[in-house]
């Protein structure tokens, strides 16, 4: 992190990686002004800061709120338990570098869904693991980048905080096809696939691997398709898997960012 942003952790124009993209998409958008928005797991508080100077009504949560730089310090709250937030009381959750560190998946999933209006939206960010460079790294150490090993026991616990409630890295990293079958289990109906930056690595692998993920794809499509009528939930489900593995925003894009709709 450099100097100007340990200065300043909420002037934009010092973000770096998933920050910065995330700053840039926030930007890009016109519809905050007076919309009610939950920060759940908000760190530091640069996304909180961000989307309260774009006009959102922000509301900040986060399991250690101490180390929150925003002078309102956050709303304690454990993703892995019932949220302190009314059913349907929001328009936007903001899910930014969290999902990847919980082991309940499902239940985190299942009380931004309650917490959110009929037609809200769940902004959601992770470390890809569905970019080419991710899916080279599983290959060849069931990692999620190809310079380093996986998250073990050791460096896979971060901490914990005063109730001894752990906190994890990344031993819980899910793919874009797990996300959004979680999704649609818990109740979202649509995921959109948003792009980031672009992985240099991926780039480069995406002339000889893209053939190969193409056509084995469109093969293992085919015969999952005779296994129930055309237009069956099924079927559905199975083309919506399939543009997905072959999406550009998904196999280029250095991070996942995805908006899951209620």
């Amino acid at each position: 992190m450099n100097e100007s942003l340990l200065k300043n952790p909420f002037d934009s124009s010092t973000l770096t990686g998933v920050h910065k993209n995330a700053a840039i998409f926030f930007s890009k958008r016109k519809d905050w002004v007076g919309r009610r928005v939950i920060d759940l797991c908000c760190g530091k508080g640069i996304s909180t800061m961000i989307l309260k100077k774009l006009g959102a009504d922000v509301s900040s949560y986060e399991l250690i709120p101490e180390e929150s730089l925003l002078v309102e310090k956050p709303t304690y709250a454990n993703i892995q338990k019932t949220l302190p937030i009314p059913d349907q009381s929001v328009d936007v959750v903001v899910f930014q570098e969290v999902i990847e560190h919980i082991p309940n998946q499902l239940h985190a999933l299942f009380e931004i869904h309650r917490i959110l209006k009929p037609g809200g939206e769940l902004f959601l960010t992770t470390p890809s693991k569905s970019s080419l460079q991710s899916r080279l790294a599983t290959l060849i150490f069931e990692s999620e980048n190809i310079k380093f090993t996986p998250w073990g026991s050791v460096d896979g616990v971060w901490g914990q905080n005063k109730d001894e409630e752990m906190y994890f890295g990344h031993l819980f990293l899910i793919g874009i096809q797990q996300l959004n079958a979680l999704g649609k289990s818990v109740g979202f109906k649509k995921t959109v696939v948003h792009r980031t930056e672009l992985s240099k690595t991926s780039m480069l692998l995406l002339p000889i691997l893209f053939p190969i993920i193409y056509i084995f794809s469109i093969r293992a499509l085919y015969r999952d398709l005779r296994k129930a009528p055309k237009g069956s939930p099924y079927c559905n489900e199975k083309i919506e898997q399939f543009k997905l593995n072959i999406s550009i925003n998904v196999i280029l894009s250095k991070f996942t960012f995805v908006s899951l709709y209620k």
